[in-house]
């Protein structure tokens, strides 16, 4: 046999439940010049009968041999039996998605990256479901060439989520160190610091199988591998001489990680770990857990904070056995741990609805109890339909070219984002009825939200706003608190593009209603001014009170013209009180039904971005535009600004199936080279607040030419 293309390295120890179908797996793709090197790790079970068998009818599987030695050193056995110009670890009891090894191969030619990074979802049992600790949604697509770029991926540290150069792992002969558990990280660390290239593939190749007894299920003696694991991994930071610069993102693990696994180990290896967390204590962490708060989970901070509030260990310093006494008496214990669970779990029953006829019931109050009213309340949403007659018109005209519409907005979208394209189409053209303007139906919770968004409302604390913002939320209460947390879509990109945005530049408010988003814009962009724009009359006043309100008038401009794709005039209609504002003012014909039940017509002028921008001499960075269903037509009346600038724009794509459907292609056309993600900002509301974020392929905003 020659040299294969790819390499799949299979490491096996006592897995024949799971071996077949991990090796069907494999041998199913579509991309069949591959050799599978499987190393037999000393199994005592059915395994090395099931791989003879695979072999002797696939002459692409080599088996090797070795006595019982461990995870790392079963890799490092299989990597020297490579001979592909591609690596790809798959543990045995995991499933390879169909299609997945032609589309890493492509990815990886095509990009000529060191490796790839891919997604993964988890299975038990029957039961598929996304990961819920790693947020992939946050990831740059862009690829990651600097250290800052890689530190988003510095914890996905899974040897089998990463596609491998062979000519680049032969440059560096990094080996996985023997006899430990956790190896991947170090390998990962290495791996990640010396490439010159990392791709981000933003698709689910990866099926990760939960299963009870495996390595990693069961919190026993090898989980004390990790604090070594710690100790290593600040050691190669600091011989590199990037550990300041991998600071946050490496404590933030470390410190989390540690506490939750003490935690949880077996009891009977509790206090080494407690000694895996004291002989690992430094300055670092201190400096850590008072400058990083916020970057530590909460049980673990407040385990923290007792520690270094301890008169005990004030007085003792870090000397090991007061560090012992004082974490003997403040680390969580089991039994606290079941009565803060059954605390919350009371407070939260007691607070359902369904729970008050009970209650009255036992303070001799008559008792009315629906059966279904449980099921309603736990398992059904209601949803308002704001916008359903745009939708439902724009639907049904453009009912035989809604699926090549719906192909061209999924083009190069991320899985999880087309996943959700899916979900908000189908909302509208299935499940929200005709019916009149501001009506509200029920719909289950299952065709509004995909389960990982169904499990962060579930287990999430509520939103916490920032202090100098919460007047705007006492004052307006029906105001999200989600939105105002994801800063109107500004949180939600990639922590590069944050840092972008951040740096340097100014941003244009469309549709800047009473202020609130430029503030909180002002205050993350401090180098740049925000032009806030509102067209409403009663809207602009209170922008102009809160801005004043700030301090922030010289930073902020303010502008009362509405936006459009040409200058002129128009005439709307502001809702309810002359004096209050109305979050329902557009440029479109008036989409509420209601419009004899009060409101007054106001008149004024739209303008485009691209006058706007040359008006105030602005070099802008970000745009956003939350503008009741003229978000296309703005966008049109910007070209030149999108072609000279490349901003990053956060785009509200949920008023008109023209801004969702048609925005995306025609920026594409563009060739102005964005990537383009989905995200719902509030979490309590399916079909509001949806946004389109873009943000330029380029490695810094703010360059180009006017096409």
């Amino acid at each position: 046999m020659g040299s294969p293309t790819v390499s799949v390295a299979l490491p096996v120890y006592n897995v024949a439940p799971y071996l077949g179908a991990c090796l069907d797996s494999i041998l199913a793709q579509d991309f069949s010049d591959l050799e599978i090197i499987c190393v037999n790790d000393g199994s005592t079970d059915e395994s090395p009968r099931i791989l003879a068998e695979y072999a002797s009818r696939d002459p692409r599987i080599r088996i090797v041999d070795q006595s019982n030695k461990g995870l790392a050193s079963t890799r490092n056995t299989a990597m020297e039996h490579v001979r592909g110009r591609y690596l790809m670890h798959v543990d045995s009891d995991d499933l390879l998605t169909p299609g997945a090894i032609s589309s890493l191969v492509q990815e990886c030619e095509r990009t000529k990256a060191d490796f790839i990074v891919f997604y993964h979802s988890m299975i038990e049992d029957e039961r598929e479901f996304d990961s819920w600790y790693y947020d992939f949604d946050q990831w740059s697509l862009e690829p990651k060439t600097t250290l800052d770029q890689k530190l988003e991926i510095l914890h996905y540290h899974y040897t089998w989520s990463k596609f491998f150069n062979m000519d680049f792992l032969r440059a560096h002969d990094f080996r996985f160190p023997d006899g430990l558990q956790f190896d991947d990280n170090i390998y990962h660390w290495q791996v990640l610091l010396a490439a010159s290239k990392v791709v981000i593939l933003p698709q689910k190749l990866y099926r990760y199988r939960v299963r009870t007894g495996s390595i990693m299920s069961h919190r026993g003696k090898h989980h004390l591998d990790i604090f070594y694991i710690f100790r290593e991994g600040k050691k190669l930071f600091r011989e590199r001489g990037v550990f300041e610069e991998v600071f946050q993102d490496f404590m933030q693990y470390k410190m989390n990680l540690q506490y939750f696994w003490t935690r949880d180990i077996e009891p009977r290896f509790r206090w080494p770990a407690y000694r895996g967390i004291l002989d690992g204590w430094s300055g670092d962490e201190e400096r850590f857990v008072r400058e990083s708060p916020h970057l530590l989970a909460p049980e673990a901070l407040a385990f923290y904070h007792r520690l270094l509030a301890s008169r005990l260990y004030r007085v003792g310093g870090r000397d090991p056995t007061v560090s012992m006494l004082v974490a003997r008496r403040y680390l969580s214990s089991a039994r606290r741990r079941w009565e803060q669970a059954v605390h919350s779990l009371s407070a939260q029953i007691s607070g359902m609805a369904w729970v008050l006829p009970i209650r009255n019931g036992a303070r001799g109050a008559p008792v009315v109890m629906d059966p279904r009213c449980a099921d309603l309340m736990g398992n059904f949403q209601s949803v308002p339909t704001y916008w359903v007659e745009f939708w439902r018109s724009y639907l049904r005209e453009q009912h035989e070219a809604m699926p090549g519409k719906l192909t061209a907005l999924k083009r190069d979208l991320s899985e999880n984002d087309q996943d959700l394209v899916d979900f908000f189409y189908r909302a509208y053209d299935k499940y929200l009825p005709e019916c009149r303007d501001y009506g509200k139906v029920l719909v289950h919770k299952d065709l509004l939200w995909q389960p990982k968004e169904r499990f962060q409302q579930g287990t999430r604390a509520a939103p916490k706003v920032a202090s100098r913002y919460q007047p705007f939320l006492d004052e307006y209460p029906w105001l999200s608190a989600d939105v105002f947390v994801n800063l109107y879509g500004l949180s939600v990109f990639p922590r590069d593009v944050q840092a972008r945005i951040r740096a340097d530049g100014d941003v244009i408010d469309g549709g800047a209603f009473i202020g609130d988003s430029a503030v909180q814009f002002a205050d993350a962009c401090p180098r740049g001014r925000v032009l806030a724009l509102e067209p409403d009359p009663v809207n602009f006043q209170r922008m102009r009170d809160n801005v004043d309100r700030f301090g922030l008038s010289e930073r902020i401009l303010l502008e009362p013209v509405g936006l459009h794709d040409h200058q002129g005039r128009f005439q709307m209609r502001h809702h309810g009180a002359t004096d209050f504002p109305d979050q329902g003012t557009s440029l479109l014909n008036d989409f509420r039904l209601d419009t004899d039940a009060g409101g007054d017509l106001v008149s004024g002028e739209f303008t485009t971005i691209d006058k706007l921008v040359e008006r105030h001499d602005l070099r802008p960075v970000l745009v956003k535009l939350d503008i009741e269903g003229m978000e296309k037509e703005a966008l049109l009346g910007a070209r030149e600004t999108i072609m000279r600038y490349r901003p990053a724009l956060i785009v509200s794509v949920y008023h008109h199936p023209k801004d969702f459907f048609e925005i995306k292609p025609w920026l594409e056309s563009l060739n102005a080279g964005y990537y383009f993600a989905f995200r719902r900002l509030d979490m309590q509301s399916p079909v509001s607040d949806m946004v389109m974020l873009c943000y330029p392929r380029i490695a810094a905003l703010g360059v180009g030419d006017v096409a």
